[in-house]
This record gives C-alpha cells, structure tokens and sequence, in this order.
C-alpha cells in the first residue's frame, strides 16, 4: 500500500489554513462570496484560494499524484470521473468544509483531505483551520485526534441511547413517516460535516446519515470512523455495501458499531429509497 507523511501533510493542511483561511474568517467582503448550484451553495475567496494551495503542495510532495478539489469539480465536472478513472494516487480535498457557517462568522467550519489508491481511501485529515487541532487516519493504524488514539463509543447499540447528527432532508422524513424523531438521545446537525465526522471518532457522539454523497464531503470522514472502530455503510437492503469514495446510493449511514447500524440502517432505509 502506498504510503505518505502523515505528520508532513498535516503540518501543510495547518500552514495553508493559517494562510489562506483563517484570516479571512470573519473579514470577507461582499465580493469575496459567491453561489454555486443553488443560493445556499457558497463558494468564498478562502476556499478557492486554499484548495489552489493545497492542491500545488500536495502534488508536489507526492510525485505523479493528482488532485480532487471541490471547487475545481464544480469547475468541470468530468473532473471526477478522469480523476477515478487513473491509477494515480488521488488527494480528495474540500478546503472549507461548512462554508455557508464559515460566510456567515460561524464555527464549525473544518479543512478535509484524503489520500485515495487502489481502489481505496487510505489516509485521512480533518483539520480546523482556527485553532488547527486535526484528526487523522491511516488505513490500518487507527485513528489519532492531536497525535492521540481515540475510539467510538462502540458500547452504544441502540438508538434510544445514542447521539447523533440528522440533516434536514431525514429528520422530516421521519417525522412525516413515523409521526414522530423520539428515537435517540440527543439529534444534532453542525452543517458540517467534518466535524461531525470526529466527534463520532471521538467518542462523543454515535452515529451521522448524508443524502449528497460527493467523495470530497465523506472519504476522510468515513476513514476517521472506521479507523476508531466504527462503521460506514451505504444505506441498503442487503447491509454490507462499505462506502467507498467513488460510489453512489441513496444515503450514507456511519455508526460507533454494528449493532447502532443495522438498527438504524433499518429506521431510515425507507426514507432514504
């Protein structure tokens, strides 16, 4: 399996962010933002101009190497499918994760990176450009928060114990399917997803389910999960579709453990079809 610095790449995502996107936080002007697909689709100065950076550093440091960034996918969107369709190794980056709470002067807002070879994602970084506290992963070797290891909670198996994060698109489904959401603990929605990703890595909260499946929004996230014993499953009827950063379904559902799954694997399946 190929390898990398893993020290090295996140000492680059922390000197970009504190170039390109921390001191913007806060300070853009009007012309600084912009609209991609929809009106709550923003794009600003920091993204653009991080993901340049990134992507120029992270080329260099790993000859022959390609890159995935968000905001040149929405520049040409044949971008994905060349990219994949290489045997390179790819860097899957969204340079500002939450950028409509980072326009808007609000926390959380993370920069994400993945490294994706053979057929798999095998390295993973998620980073906040503030205070640049990172969580990284590495297949096989676990995954570290600030160079510390850290697990799921894997002892939550049933949703009425567990805390997760729901966007939109699922909590009203299953109001309107079930006429009711009192199935966990606690529901949270960060709009975000990066940090959620750690806080489930981290042992803090349980479970998280996604409709849009783009790579740059899960392959270092889903790694972080699983690397700290978790799991990251397609939403489906057979339950063993693994996510996997250039494939598709309905929905995404990652879980602290098996168990936490297929319970909830079982709850949203209808909503998501």
């Amino acid at each position: 399996m190929l390898s990398v610095d893993m020290d090295k790449v996140t000492e680059i995502i922390r000197e970009v962010s504190a170039k390109e996107i921390a001191p913007r936080f806060g300070q853009l002007e009007k012309g600084d933002i912009d609209t991609k697909t929809h009106a709550m689709d923003l794009v600003t100065i920091a993204d653009t101009e991080a993901e340049r950076v990134l992507t120029k550093r992270f080329c260099d440091l790993l000859p022959g190497s390609v890159a995935l960034g968000e905001e040149a996918a929405h520049a040409d969107p044949k971008l994905p499918e060349r990219v994949f369709g290489e045997d390179a190794p790819i860097w899957i980056i969204d340079p500002v994760d939450g950028t409509k709470n980072f326009a808007h002067h609000k926390q959380p807002f993370r920069c994400m990176v993945a490294l994706y070879h053979g057929d798999e994602t095998i390295a993973a970084w998620i980073v906040d450009p503030i205070e640049g506290s990172a969580t990284v992963a590495e297949k096989g070797a676990g995954t570290y928060h600030n160079a510390a290891p850290v697990r799921v909670r894997s002892d939550i198996q049933a949703a009425k114990d567990a805390k997760g994060f729901l966007i939109s698109f699922a909590r009203d489904r299953i109001r309107k399917h079930y006429g009711h959401i009192d199935f966990f603990d606690e529901i949270a929605h960060y709009s975000c997803c990066g940090a959620e990703y750690q806080e489930i890595a981290r042992g803090l909260f349980d479970f998280c389910a996604y409709r849009n499946l783009k790579p740059w929004d899960h392959a270092p996230g889903t790694l972080l999960v699983r690397e700290a014993g978790g799991v990251a499953k397609y939403i489906t009827a057979d339950r063993s579709n693994e996510y996997h950063a250039n494939g598709n379904a309905p929905g995404l559902l990652c879980a602290s453990s098996p168990e936490l799954w297929a319970e909830m694997n079982e709850l949203l399946l209808p909503l998501f079809e």
